[in-house]
């Protein structure tokens, strides 16, 4: 009877994949000088008081690039990522900023104006929660891995082994705030779709909230 329910628990959800003990996860979070990462942005920026367009939906490239490493005084190692714009995918990129990543006691970091943030913990596995503020002044924000799949279709790309991170998902009359990020073996996130409006009157469908919706596609990665 035990072997029957055990059989019928682990089918019970397809494509679901949780990496063994073994499986420490690390490749979901690759950064090693040169790796490259192109993102498609689809955004939408609402703002009621704009005199003329109130909903502006436009689509933009981010390149990430590892373009350096670095040690920290506990021997820590620090992936420098250059940040790069462009209104075309193989048009001309202008710098914007640069921030750090680093895999650190199975937690994967990022550091940004001097923030620091908890993106994954490893290894990634259903269920698992932390707070991505636990190392700033910033209020607590828990996430959790929600899904875990063998094979996903995102946008043009298939790929093995994806994690789904739910970073929030407040849904009330007058705001919306959410965030959930995609990340896959040996490529790193994939996928982020971030939502955060607000509006004043209550049950008003009618009204334009003000804030932002955008999604991030990744279209290429490179070594």
């Amino acid at each position: 009877m035990l072997i029957t329910l055990l059989f019928v628990a682990s089918g019970c959800r397809k494509n679901r994949l949780e990496p063994t003990v073994p499986d420490s996860g690390f490749d979901y979070f690759p950064s090693e000088i040169g790796n490259t990462w192109v993102y498609q942005v689809d955004s939408i920026r609402f703002n009621p008081f704009a005199a003329g367009q109130k909903i502006d939906t436009f689509t933009f490239f981010i390149k990430h690039v590892v373009s350096d490493t670095t040690r920290d005084n506990n021997g820590i190692k620090n992936s420098i990522i250059s940040s790069f714009r462009s209104n075309e995918e193989f048009g001309d990129y202008t710098f914007e900023r640069s921030f750090a990543r680093r895999i650190v006691d199975f937690r994967a970091e990022t550091i940004e104006s001097n923030v620091r943030t908890i993106n994954l913990v490893f290894p990634p596995t259903v269920f698992k929660y932390w707070d991505t503020n636990a190392f700033n002044t910033k209020k607590e924000e828990e996430n959790e891995i929600i899904e875990a799949l063998s094979s996903e279709q995102i946008g043009q790309t298939r790929y093995d082994s994806t994690v789904h991170v739910l970073q929030r998902d407040d849904d009330f009359k007058t705001l919306r705030n959410y965030g959930l990020e995609k990340y896959a073996k040996h490529k790193g996130l994939v996928y982020s779709h971030q939502i955060h409006w607000t509006k004043k009157t209550l049950g008003d469908t009618s009204e334009i909230p003000e804030g932002y919706d955008y999604t991030y596609i990744l279209k290429r990665f490179t070594k």
